[in-house]
């Protein structure tokens, strides 16, 4: 695997960051999106809300851009 990251980020916001309790590794939501493990020391981490929309916040923010731009407010 490639070099342990910086553990902040001044360009991304803390709620877009999860670091592994077990490593310290900053993970993007990639990481976690299909196995909801540290790809780097195989911490399992638990299943709730708060992991689903980390993962999920991009696409969303995606979507939303691109909603916004098709059907513009007003």
């Amino acid at each position: 695997m490639a070099n342990k990251t910086e553990k902040i980020n001044t360009g991304v916001p803390l709620y877009e960051q999860v670091f592994c309790p077990r490593c310290g590794e900053r993970l993007a939501p990639a990481d976690l999106e299909i196995f909801a493990a540290c790809p780097y020391c195989d911490y399992v981490f638990t299943r709730d809300n708060n992991l689903e929309d980390f993962v999920l916040l991009p696409l969303i923010t995606r979507w939303a851009g691109r909603a916004h731009n098709q059907f513009p407010a007003g």
